[in-house]
C-alpha cells in the first residue's frame, strides 16, 4: 500500500476560501486545458442557473481581478445556513442560493456585494495551477462544520468541537491531534510563519510550551513548535525529521505585518508564494521527498460561493445540531506517490486527515470514536495515492516563480479599518492569548524573536 512508504506528512491549513472560488476554473476553457473536476462550467445555462439574488436581483459568477481588496464575508453558523439552505433563484426548490443575502448582512456593508459569487484563474493561483496539473485536487473536501473557523479547526485537529461559533475568549481545552500523535510514539512539530502565535495559543494549556519551544527556535532550538523561517535549514540538513509537519500561515487575524493565510481583506498572492516556498523546500532535498506527502487545505470557505451542497453529515458543535458538514474547500495533495494531474472525487472533510494519521501510524484502527462515525459516510484520504512512485519531483518553472514572486511583492491595498486585528471574533481571541503570553512569560517575551508582539501589546493590540 502506497500509505505504508510514506514517512513525512506535513499538513498546510489556510483560510476562509471556497473550491469554486479558488480551483472551480480547472473545469472551464479558461484554465487552458480544462481538468475534469466536478467545478465551473463555461455553459450559460449552467451559468444562469447558479446565479444568486438579492432583492430580485441576480448576482452571475465571474472572474475576479487578483488586486481587488475584498471585504470579509460572514461566515458563522447562522449566516453560513442562510447561503446553504436559500434557494439559487426564484424559479429554484435547491439550495446555494444565499450567497450574496448573507453576505449584505455583513456591518458596515460590502463595497461590492457580488464579490462572493467570483473567482479567480491561474493568473492569480500560478502555485495551485501547477500543483494540480502536476499533482492531485481533491474535488469533494468539505469544512467538517457548517461553521467558521474555530470550531472547524478544532473538528479538523481534535475530530470534536465544544464550541459553534468564534468567540473571543480562549477555546475550551480539549484533546488535539497533537496529544494523539504524542500517545501513539509520533513524532510531530508545528512550524508558525511570521513571528506571531500557532493558532492553538487560543488553548491556555498549550501557550507556555508554545511561547517556550518558540523562544528556543529563535536561539536555534528544536522543540515542537518552530518558526517557519527555520524549516529550509531543519528539512535539508541531516537531523531527523519528525513524521507529521503542521505548517501554520501568518494570520491576518493577529497583529500581522505580512499575512499570508488568504483570509480576507488579505490577498491571494501571499499564500501563493507561501506554498511555492514550502513546495520548494521540501523538493529540495530528494531523499526525504521521495516519502513524504505534503496536504494544502483550507479550514472553511469564509463566505464565497460554491455550487455543491454540503454532505448530510450531522454533528452537534457545542451542543448545537447541525445537519450537513460545511462547504466545499480547496485541497490539493502533493507527493511522489500522486499520479500527475489527477483528481480524487471521494468524499472527504477534515476528519478524513485524522483518519489518514491512524491509517498510517496505528494500522487497522480508527482515530476515535468520533472520527470514526464520519469516516462511515466517508472514503479514505489515502485513496489518492499511487502505488508507484514518480521518478523525481518537477520544480515550478523559473518564470511561474518570478510571477508569484512578483505578485506577492507588490503592495497590497488596504483593507477597510473594520478589517484591522481586534475586528472579529477570532482577532479578539488571538489579542487575548498575545498579552496573556506577554503577561506570564516576560523573561521568554524579553528575546529578539518576540519584539513586534511585545510592541503591539505595548500599543494596546491595535
Amino acid at each position: 500500500m502506497a500509505l505504508s512508504e510514506i514517512d513525512t506528512i506535513v499538513y498546510v491549513m489556510l483560510e476562509n476560501r471556497s473550491f469554486d472560488h479558488m480551483l472551480g476554473y480547472l473545469s472551464t476553457q479558461a484554465a487552458n486545458p480544462p481538468m475534469p473536476v466536478e467545478g465551473l462550467r463555461d455553459d450559460p445555462a449552467w451559468l444562469e442557473a447558479h446565479r444568486n439574488f438579492y432583492e430580485a436581483k441576480p448576482y452571475e459568477l465571474h472572474r475576479l481581478d487578483p488586486q481587488q481588496v475584498i471585504d470579509d464575508p460572514p461566515h458563522e453558523e447562522k449566516t453560513i445556513a442562510i447561503q446553504i439552505t436559500t434557494p439559487a433563484g426564484p424559479d429554484s426548490t435547491a439550495g446555494m442560493g444565499g450567497f450574496v443575502e448573507s453576505y449584505m448582512t455583513r456591518r458596515p456593508p460590502p463595497k461590492d456585494p457580488g464579490a462572493v459569487m467570483g473567482y479567480y484563474t491561474q493568473d492569480a493561483v500560478p502555485t495551485f495551477d501547477f500543483l494540480a496539473r502536476h499533482y492531485a485536487v481533491c474535488d469533494q473536501w468539505f469544512a467538517a462544520l457548517p461553521t467558521g473557523t474555530q470550531a472547524n479547526r478544532l473538528l479538523a485537529m481534535s475530530g470534536e468541537s465544544q464550541i459553534v461559533d468564534n468567540a473571543p475568549v480562549f477555546l475550551p481545552e480539549q484533546k488535539l491531534v497533537y496529544d494523539w500523535l504524542t500517545d501513539h510514539k509520533v513524532q510531530w512539530c508545528a512550524y508558525q510563519s511570521g513571528d506571531f502565535l500557532p493558532f492553538f495559543s487560543l488553548m491556555p494549556d498549550w501557550l507556555p510550551e508554545i511561547v517556550s519551544s518558540l523562544t528556543l527556535s529563535d536561539l536555534g532550538g528544536r522543540g515542537r513548535f518552530r518558526r517557519f523561517a527555520r524549516f529550509r535549514e531543519h528539512w535539508t540538513d541531516k537531523a531527523a525529521m519528525p513524521n507529521v509537519i503542521f505548517i501554520e500561515p501568518e494570520y491576518t487575524d493577529g497583529p500581522h505585518a505580512d499575512p499570508n493565510d488568504d483570509h480576507p481583506p488579505t490577498g491571494v498572492a501571499k499564500a501563493q508564494a507561501f506554498i511555492a516556498e514550502l513546495y520548494g523546500i521540501l523538493i529540495s532535498n530528494p531523499q526525504r521527498w521521495q516519502t513524504t506527502m505534503l496536504v494544502v487545505t483550507y479550514d472553511e470557505h469564509g463566505g464565497f460561493y460554491d455550487h455543491v451542497p454540503p454532505l448530510p453529515i450531522p454533528a452537534e458543535p457545542g451542543g448545537v445540531k447541525v445537519a450537513t458538514t460545511g462547504v466545499r474547500v480547496p485541497a490539493l495533495i502533493v507527493s511522489p506517490y500522486v499520479k500527475p494531474g489527477s483528481v480524487f472525487s471521494g468524499a472527504l472533510d477534515h476528519t478524513s486527515f485524522l483518519q489518514l494519521l491512524a491509517d498510517r501510524f496505528n494500522p487497522g484502527q480508527t482515530y476515535s470514536p468520533a472520527v470514526a462515525a464520519r469516516q462511515a459516510r466517508l472514503q479514505p484520504l489515502s485513496g489518492v495515492l499511487s502505488a508507484t512512485p514518480l521518478a523525481e519531483a518537477v520544480p515550478i518553472p523559473e518564470a511561474t516563480r518570478a510571477l508569484i514572486a512578483a505578485a506577492a511583492a507588490a503592495p497590497a491595498p488596504k483593507g477597510p479599518i473594520s478589517e484591522a486585528p481586534g475586528g472579529t471574533a477570532n482577532a479578539r481571541a488571538l489579542d487575548n492569548a498575545a498579552l496573556k503570553a506577554q503577561t506570564e512569560h516576560p523573561d521568554l517575551m524579553a528575546s529578539s524573536g518576540w519584539r513586534r508582539l511585545t510592541e503591539y501589546n505595548a500599543g494596546g493590540n491595535g
